[in-house]
């Protein structure tokens, strides 16, 4: 290596070890060491290298700070999102971060290579993460419901459940069932492998949201689906009032003290808060 100092001697490497970078001018083992050579002077390759063998913070600072061009120029592919830029931005930050800490030389490919495709995929995530936040809370539920169903059939029969089995595991019929994993599969394959306009995937169709068999003491999932859009149209201090008061079975004294108020206002505000949800529903189901 042209300009080499000073190698590092092999007290530096810990035996056993897997990973070879490298061989860098010589970690400062001081803030007052005069001969080490200044991280700005070192590769990206070296850097690392110094990162992993000394686990000093400034020379993951210089790959951060010399590197952010690439993340710009990363950050170019999703100019169709509508997130925010400084939001992707640290997003793909991070994404340089966790390719510092990953990566291997042994495997031949550059540093900037490599941090491309991690930064790449970091931002994909996030992108379909928000797309899955936005999707309406009884989508997500549903889709939960039949993720965990899916694999406990899996854990008690060693196989996965045909569609009738699932079907009646979620109490869903069977074109709901289809038609939520025809969404989320949607979702992961706009966000992972090809570029995507926010908006661009519609939750499921809810008239296809049907309850495969009724359950006593529980509202058909149709019902339910209702129930939660009403809910949203909701302001905060009502969706926490009807939280508290019927699904934590609270009682009016018990609600205002957990929120600050009197007893009088809680039941003025729980008043119009069934009032706002029968407007919405257009029936009355309390």
């Amino acid at each position: 290596m042209r300009n080499t100092a000073k190698l590092l001697s092999d007290e530096n490497v810990q035996a056993g070890a897997t990973r070879r970078y490298p061989v860098v001018r010589r970690v400062p083992r001081s803030a007052d060491d005069r001969d080490a050579v200044p991280a700005d002077r070192l590769s990206n390759e070296e850097l690392i290298g110094a990162y992993h063998l000394a686990l000093d913070v400034t020379y993951l600072d210089e790959l951060l700070r010399r590197n952010e061009g690439l993340l710009h120029h990363a950050l170019k592919r999703f100019s169709y999102s509508n997130e925010a830029y400084e939001d992707l931005f640290q997003v793909a930050r991070l994404g340089l971060i966790k390719a510092a800490q990953r990566y291997d030389r042994e495997r031949g490919s550059s540093f900037a290579t490599y941090a491309m495709a991690i930064v790449d995929g970091e931002i994909r995530h996030y992108l379909r993460d928000n797309l899955l936040i936005r999707q309406p809370r009884w989508a997500r539920a549903l889709y939960r419901r039949i993720q965990d169903a899916q694999t406990e059939f899996y854990r008690a029969q060693g196989r996965s459940p045909t569609m009738p089995e699932l079907s009646q595991a979620v109490n869903l019929q069977e074109e709901g069932v289809l038609e939520v994993i025809r969404v989320y599969g949607a979702l992961n394959l706009h966000s992972l492998d090809e570029p995507f306009a926010d908006g661009s995937v519609d939750p499921p169709d809810r008239s296809l949201m049907r309850s495969a068999r009724q359950e006593t003491f529980s509202l058909p999932i149709e019902d339910r689906i209702l129930l939660y859009d009403a809910l949203a149209a909701l302001s905060d201090l009502h969706k926490r009032i009807i939280y508290l008061m019927f699904f934590r079975d609270l009682t009016q004294q018990e609600v205002a003290d957990e929120i600050g108020m009197t007893q009088r206002t809680v039941s003025r505000e729980q008043s119009k808060a069934l009032a706002r949800l029968k407007g919405v529903l257009g029936k009355n189901i309390f």
